[in-house]
C-alpha cells in the first residue's frame, strides 16, 4: 500500500469514534472478566496451573495491544499525508488485539 492507493482513506476521523468505543467496550469486558476471576475465590489465587497463566497473560497481552491501540487512535501526531497508512496499521493492531483477547476467553472457556 502506497500513499497515492486511491483505496485509502485519506481523513480517519470517520474511522476513530467507532474504534475508540469499540476499543473501550472491549477493554471493560476484559478486565471486568481478570477483575471476577481474580476475586472469585478469597482463599485460593487464581492462577493454580500452568493453563491458568496461558490464558492470563493471553488477556494482559490482549488488554496491553488494546490500550497500545487507543493511545495510537487518540494521539494527533502522525503525518496527515500517510493517514490511510496510519489507519491501516491501527487497524492491523486491532485486529490482533482482538484476535489475542478473544483466544484467551476462549482457552478460558476450554481448558
Amino acid at each position: 500500500m502506497s500513499q497515492a492507493d486511491p483505496h485509502l482513506n485519506q481523513d480517519i476521523k470517520e474511522f476513530r469514534q467507532p474504534m475508540v468505543t469499540s476499543v473501550g467496550i472491549i477493554l471493560g469486558f476484559l478486565m471486568n472478566f481478570l477483575a471476577q476471576w481474580a476475586t472469585s475465590d478469597d482463599e485460593n489465587p487464581a492462577i493454580q496451573s500452568l493453563a491458568d497463566g496461558v490464558v492470563a497473560v493471553t488477556l494482559l497481552v490482549g488488554i496491553a495491544l488494546m490500550i497500545y491501540v487507543l493511545f495510537m487512535l487518540l494521539t494527533n501526531r502522525y503525518d496527515p499525508t500517510q493517514t490511510g497508512v496510519y489507519y491501516q496499521r491501527i487497524f492491523r493492531w486491532y485486529m490482533v488485539a482482538i484476535i489475542i483477547s478473544f483466544s484467551g476467553l476462549a482457552a478460558a472457556l476450554f481448558i
